[in-house]
């Protein structure tokens, strides 16, 4: 009965999206996100249909990890070294919480909305500033054609393994996403096996990528078996012709790395009131539903949250039990080595070569 209710609430969300826009009139308050824009917006007529503000969409700030208070924003050469961006907006739903990291840390957030509150306290802050509504995961995204008579790994470790010698593509862990995920395996095996685990990997001649978009076309071309991605990219993967399959890793041991959303009130709003009720429809179950149905990759992080095909809930997972101010703490102590690390990873040939290589 359960999930039935759960589809036909999921039924109506995505019915609503295409009924005729909100009420028309001024915003009363802005909205900066760099998430989907279309999801953002049918959050938002949904929320102004239904008697709540009227919020506006506006570019979202971007923040990356240098924006982070003390060593973890410290640039370090080799590095990814972002600009601040500017404060905007009234209610900030971010990609990745380190903008609201910063600005909780400096003082800037309001208390976050009540109706995140049965969301797991791994994804809260424990400051009560800041809410995730969704999140993404880190997935292994295996070409199954190249797999020959292996089966698909299913844990990192298994990265190391001599078959598998310079076809394993990477997330260069300097910034965003990847530096997160690098910085919460420190604290989840220790630093001592993090480091024996590098020095397995670098021997096993990864291919190391700027961003998870070029890992994912390494294993979509099958220049690599296995890639390193976040679940939005490996969902992109999943949707083409390629014939790829993710894997949630570590569900044996450690468990697989999801990485929250942000949903944040600022001081700074012009019309509190008017913020504080915006962000409480956006941190509701509502919006997290509305959310992974429509942006494939992002997984729910409550329980009873309806998922599309090809996508796990993380209360469905064992995951990475690092709480992002932990995660904070090691970046300051570990980009420097992982710059260091990436920078010692000779480049990846171009794909010509590559192909005639193999």
């Amino acid at each position: 009965m359960k999930s039935l209710r759960s589809v036909a609430v999921a039924a109506a969300l995505l019915a609503a999206c295409s009924q005729p826009s909100a009420p028309q009139g001024p915003a009363e308050v802005q909205l900066s996100t760099d998430l989907n824009p279309g999801m953002v917006d049918a959050a938002l007529t949904m929320i102004a249909r239904s008697g709540g503000p009227r919020g506006e969409r506006i570019a979202g700030m971007h923040a990356g990890v240098s924006a982070l208070p003390g060593a973890a924003g410290a640039p370090v050469p080799g590095a990814e070294q972002t600009p601040k961006p500017a404060e905007s907006g009234d209610v900030r739903w971010d990609s990745e919480p380190f903008g609201a990291i910063a600005a909780a840390a400096r003082g800037e957030l309001l208390p976050a909305p009540q109706t995140g509150s049965d969301v797991p306290p791994l994804w809260r802050d424990p400051g009560g500033t800041w809410v995730a509504v969704g999140g993404r995961a880190v997935v292994l995204l295996v070409a199954t054609d190249e797999l020959g008579e292996h089966g698909a790994p299913v844990r990192f470790t298994a990265l190391t393994e001599p078959w598998l010698k310079g076809r394993v593509a990477v997330p260069s862990p300097t910034g965003g996403m990847a530096l997160a995920h690098f910085a919460a395996l420190y604290a989840a095996w220790g630093p001592e096996r993090m480091e024996a685990w590098l020095k397995q990997l670098k021997a096993n001649e990864p291919q190391l990528y700027p961003n998870d978009d070029q890992v994912r076309q390494a294993v979509v071309s099958g220049r690599a078996i296995v890639g390193m991605v976040a679940s939005d990219e490996a969902a992109k993967a999943a949707a083409s012709a390629a014939h790829v399959l993710p894997v949630y890793p570590n569900q044996k041991s450690i468990g697989t790395f999801v990485w929250p959303t942000a949903l944040s009130i600022a001081k700074s709003t012009r019309n509190p009131e008017a913020a504080r009720k915006l962000a409480e429809r956006l941190a509701d179950r509502n919006t997290e539903q509305l959310l992974v149905a429509r942006v494939p990759g992002y997984l729910p992080l409550r329980n009873d949250i309806p998922v599309p095909p090809g996508v796990r809930s993380a209360a469905n997972l064992v995951v990475v039990s690092v709480d992002p101010a932990r995660i904070v703490s090691e970046i300051g102590q570990r980009k420097a080595a992982l710059a260091a690390w990436a920078e010692s990873i000779p480049k990846p040939l171009p794909t010509g070569t590559q192909a005639q290589t193999r």
